[in-house]
């Protein structure tokens, strides 16, 4: 619980931060990504993880990415341009290019993506309009607000946002003209599985109608974190130092072919 806690302390940081301070020096890969030696466990391919706004891959991934690497993956992680306040277009052609990158490091044919926050609205852009729907074996989001977040009445976070430079923020709320483009047609392309995990104490991504993903098993899942463990507390930010969300993530990547399984009976819930 103590390594948790330090984790949840450097998440909080990233939205206690002032505006002048939203841009400091790109992350380092955390622990138990970006090693170009790693041998995966049989079958598996690599996962890229993709982080939020006013993130970077070190503190998105801090406890996912050696935990995925400890299960058997090999991790890759990245920074999206301007610690993911750039437009969402510029993020989706630097996660192409840096999947061109590790396909060619791994000589893997595809890769499965874990996205948090806009990062799993990056992967669907990239999927959609960069080339990424063949590339893509599973993509999971957590805390996605994929059909846009509310704005009004505005929450303190969304109203920071919005006064601010961040021209990914304004993309991201319900109505815009990039997220009527982003889910207009087929939202969810390809022969991707698409699992969604969703918090109902997210603060941000809001209301929760705002995360779900069209679709039914066994290619697209609607994860509710509270059917199965009612009294889980993690928001918005800690879901990404949750042991219900890495065990859901490793549920979706098992799974050949198939989104995560919401009613799968082997769910252990965390204490906190």
């Amino acid at each position: 619980m103590r390594g948790v806690a330090g984790v949840l302390v450097v998440l909080c940081c990233v939205v206690a931060a002032p505006a002048s301070a939203s841009r400091p020096s790109p992350g380092v890969p955390p622990p138990g990504a970006n090693d170009p030696a790693c041998e995966p466990s049989a079958g598996r391919l690599p996962v890229v993880l993709v982080h939020g706004t006013r993130a970077d891959m070190t503190i998105n991934w801090i406890y996912l990415a050696p935990e995925l690497e400890a299960a058997g993956w090999c991790v890759w992680a990245l920074d999206l341009p301007d610690r993911g306040e750039a437009p969402i277009e510029d993020s989706a052609d630097r996660l192409a290019g840096f999947v061109r990158q590790v396909r060619r490091v791994t000589g893997a044919r595809k890769v499965s993506m874990v996205g948090h926050s806009q990062g799993g609205i990056v992967i669907r852009q990239y999927a959609r309009y960069h080339g990424g729907a063949k590339m893509i074996d599973d993509a999971i989001a957590f805390g996605t607000p994929q059909r846009g977040y509310y704005t009004e009445p505005p929450g303190d976070l969304v109203d920071a946002a919005f006064n601010t430079d961040c021209a990914a923020c304004y993309q991201m709320a319900r109505g815009t003209p990039f997220m009527v483009r982003l889910n207009e047609g087929d939202p969810t392309p390809g022969r991707i599985s698409w699992t969604q995990l969703i918090t109902r104490n997210d603060e941000i991504a809001t209301p929760l109608d705002s995360q779900g993903l069209p679709g039914e098993l066994p290619l697209v899942a609607n994860v509710d974190l509270q059917e199965a463990c009612p009294n889980h507390q993690a928001e918005h930010l800690a879901m990404a130092a949750s042991p219900l969300v890495r065990d859901w993530i490793i549920d979706a990547l098992e799974r050949p072919r198939s989104a995560a399984d919401p009613a799968r009976g082997d769910v252990t819930c965390p204490a906190w």
